[in-house]
Parts: structure tokens; sequence; C-alpha cells
């Protein structure tokens, strides 16, 4: 038996095969970057901004990049730091399998909020009060109160060797209320009127603190940046070296050195959930940890399917959404949803998109100087 964890990093992409949903392609726009022209050496206050970068790995089990404009290394050194400090913090808060010393994260919450009304961090608290308000739009395909079983799930895949029983699943998935949770935002307390409830916040957690971490650096003095978390990258603003958007590849799922496509954004997220990153074989069969509430077994409707909107936060609650929802169903909810837009990678490997993305992508022409 095979299991199997990915770390990909940047979401995504080259060659599609098929285009749909109406775009029509323009003539191909050369996206070579112009060679600057010759200027005086800058002084202090013009010193122009340069590129660096930084990747770091222990938070959220992925690899994390940050890519800035500054006009000192000085400038994102610090930032850099920061940022990385920020993920280590929030990953130990929504960690629900690790205690940490001091800390009354997840695993502690899980631990002992069947029991009597508990202590909890105030970054965990603030995450179940935006649950609260953004998980009705899910249409019940993501609950964070199915812990229970999803960690029947994470321990089978662990080791890698049958799948679970179904009875042991309804069983664990009869622990899923999400009204049974009382958060107590004065007394900074949790409780769970089910004690044999669980939390799992793998649907959301990273998107939501890559989100933080945005709105962070979007106030520092390196406002221009790309994050990319696993499947979760978020643009600030434009690149400063004459582009007016980041390249954000969208991975193809059969993991080939090329991309599917590349979308063209700033100061927008594109998250991604697919097939091909966590998951184990049995009987040559591929069993991945997006985990449809309904039928307790890991969607199938697609491969992969990538969300454009702003919050990355919300992109990560709605490309596990639209993932375990049947393409012709995806394609209608995100019409309801405001300046949300999608990209699909179906079963046979052909793409659908929603009208927005269609001034995104560089197969239809366009570049990051548009």
């Amino acid at each position: 038996m095979k299991r199997y964890g990915r770390m990909i990093g940047c979401v995504l992409m080259c060659a599609i095969l098929l285009l749909t949903a109406g775009c029509t392609a323009p003539a191909p726009v050369n996206t070579a970057t112009p060679t600057p022209a010759a200027t005086a050496a800058p002084t202090a206050e013009t010193k122009a901004y340069q590129k660096f970068s930084g990747v770091f790995f222990e938070s959220f089990d992925t690899i994390t990049t940050l890519i800035g404009y500054a006009r000192e290394q000085e400038t994102f050194d610090r930032e850099f730091a920061r940022v990385e400090a920020l993920f280590k913090h929030y990953h130990q808060i929504f960690d629900a399998y690790n205690k940490y010393e001091g800390i009354n994260n997840l695993w502690h919450v899980n631990e002992n909020a069947g029991k009597e009304p508990v202590k909890a961090e105030k970054e965990l608290i603030d995450l179940l009060l935006w649950l609260k308000e953004k998980q009705p739009v899910t249409q019940g395909k993501v609950n964070v109160a199915m812990g229970s079983m999803l960690r029947v799930w994470h321990n089978y895949r662990t080791v890698g060797e049958k799948l679970p029983a179904m009875s042991e699943l309804t069983a664990a998935m009869e622990h899923s209320d999400f009204d049974k949770i009382v958060i107590d935002e004065v007394n900074g307390t949790v409780q769970f009127l089910d004690h044999d409830m669980l939390l799992d916040l793998g649907a959301v957690a990273k998107g939501y603190t890559v989100e933080i971490v945005a709105q962070y650096l979007l106030q520092s003095e390196m406002p221009s940046f790309i994050i990319s978390a696993g499947g979760n990258v978020r643009c600030g603003k434009a690149p400063e070296d004459g582009r007016t958007r980041w390249g954000v590849g969208i991975q193809d799922p059969e993991l080939t050195s090329n991309n599917k496509d590349v979308l063209f954004i700033s100061g927008l997220s594109a998250v991604t959930s697919g097939d091909y990153q966590r998951y184990y074989e049995v009987d040559n069969v591929r069993y991945h940890h997006l985990i449809d509430p309904v039928t307790l077994m890991p969607g199938n409707y697609m491969r992969s399917v990538t969300v454009v909107t702003e919050d990355s936060g919300l992109a990560d609650l709605l490309s596990t959404t639209l993932f375990l929802m049947p393409y012709e169903e995806g394609k209608e909810f995100v019409k309801t949803l405001d300046g949300v837009d999608a990209y699909w990678v179906l079963n046979d490997g052909t793409v659908r998109y929603s009208d927005g993305i269609c001034g995104m992508l560089r197969s239809l022409g366009v570049t990051a100087y548009d």
C-alpha cells in the first residue's frame, strides 16, 4: 500500500486541452520582460526596488515562499522574519495533533472542550466566529465540526493499509453538529455540548492565516509581495518592476513539469484543492483527503479546482466546497458569489472556468503587463 504527501509550491500551469466559457482568444502577446532604459545612479531617495525571496518549511506541513519588492535587503529580511513568525504562531494555534507549552490551541480544545468550557487562544476563537459567519456559504460541503469522522480517515491514511469501515465513519459523523459548539467571546472559552466532537480546521486554517499575513504586509514597508503556501497563493500590490500583475501557475494534476495555465492577478488569492496532494492507495485506487460529508468518501467529481477571490480564507473554504460539487452545480454556485471565479480541471483533463477568469489566463493572450 502507498501513502503520499505532496508539498506543492505555487498553485499551478501551460497548455489547455479545451477552452470553454465563451471567451475569445486574442492574438498571442510577447511576454518577454522589457529591458529598462539606462538611468543615473539612484540616490537614497530614489533607489530602485529590488526583488527578494525566501522560503521556510515548518508551518502547516508545506513549503512557504515569500517574494517581495523592497528598496533594501534589510527591509525584506525584517518582513520575512515577521511573516515566518506569524505562520509559526498560527500553525501552533490551529494544530489539532500537537500541544505546545503555554498555548491553548486546537489540540487543547479538542482534548478538553467536551468536558467543560476551556480557555482558547483569541486567534482560535476569532477563527471559529469567522466560520460561524462564513461556513453556511459552503452549503454543507465544509464543516469543521466533522473532526471525528475526518480523524478516522486521517488515521487510516497514516497507516496506509486499508479503508475505514463505513459503519465507523457513520458513527463518527454523528458527532458533527457545529451548533453544539459554544463560543464565549467575553470569557475566551469554547465548549462542545457533544463530548465526542472534534474540530478539524484543515479546510481553512492555512488560507485564513495567509490572509492575516497578507493584511499585515499590505500595511508594511513591503506591500508588493506574493505568498505561496502549498496550494494557497496571495498577491499583494503589483510587482515593482513594471508589471501590473503577478503570474500564478495552475498545477497540472498529473504533476508534469508543465502547468495547466498561468493566472495573472494582483491583490487577489488563488487557492487550489486537488486529489494529488495528500492521499494513499489501496488496491491501486487513490483515496485523497477531501471527504464528501454526504458519502463520507473522497470526492471524485474532478481532479482540481482553483478559486480566485480577494480573501484567501474564503478562497480556501470555497475551493474545498467546489471540489465536492459536480461541475455543473459548482458553475451555477459560483455565479451566486460576488467577486469569486473558478478554474476546474475535470477527471478527463479538460478545463472549464467562470467568465471572470477569461481576463486572467496566459492561454488567452493575457500578460503580466496588461
